[in-house]
């Protein structure tokens, strides 16, 4: 056989070694990363119920991206679907969802800090876009939220092809 077919074959094996490599070392600290726990020290805020606060946290739920993911009804969304296995929904966050046993420092932890009660980074909040607003402001919007109809449903689902 010619030399530059073996060499040509040798860099290729090397190369799909190197990759396959690369991809468990991807998966070991992914799932490492999805199973830390993280203790954060928060100040809970105080819940307004003044018509206008309520009415500013319906402004920043809807104009700040939240509905992309838990939808304008705070009931979950899908926002991924590849339509070949990959899913990907909000959780709902209603008084009835997820965030239903929430106490005022666990929904400063979820926003600002993209981490749930139990410690676990939630892997898709977008949590650096809302860690410098304001107490009052989070607190207006966590008064709306939790003054929002009970929809049925539960937690982020996240389903990957096999």
């Amino acid at each position: 056989m010619k030399r530059w077919i073996k060499w040509t074959a040798a860099a290729l094996a090397g190369l799909a070694m190197l990759a396959g490599g690369a991809a468990v070392l991807g998966k070991q600290m992914a799932e490492r990363k999805m199973l830390r726990r993280i203790d954060i020290a928060v100040k809970p805020v105080a819940y307004p119920g003044d018509a206008q606060s309520l009415q500013r946290g319906k402004y920043l739920y809807e104009s700040r991206g939240c509905t992309d993911c838990h939808g304008t009804d705070g009931g979950g969304r899908e926002f991924v679907n590849d339509g070949q296995g990959l899913r990907v929904t909000g959780p709902n966050i209603t008084p009835g969802g997820v965030t239903s046993s929430y106490r005022p420092e666990d929904w400063v932890r979820s926003i600002r800090h993209g981490v749930k009660p139990n410690g676990q980074p939630a892997m898709i909040m977008p949590s650096e876009d809302y860690n410098r607003m304001t107490d009052q402001d989070l607190a207006a919007m966590v008064a709306y939220l939790r003054r929002l109809p009970v929809r049925q449903g539960g937690g982020t689902i996240v389903e990957l092809p096999m």
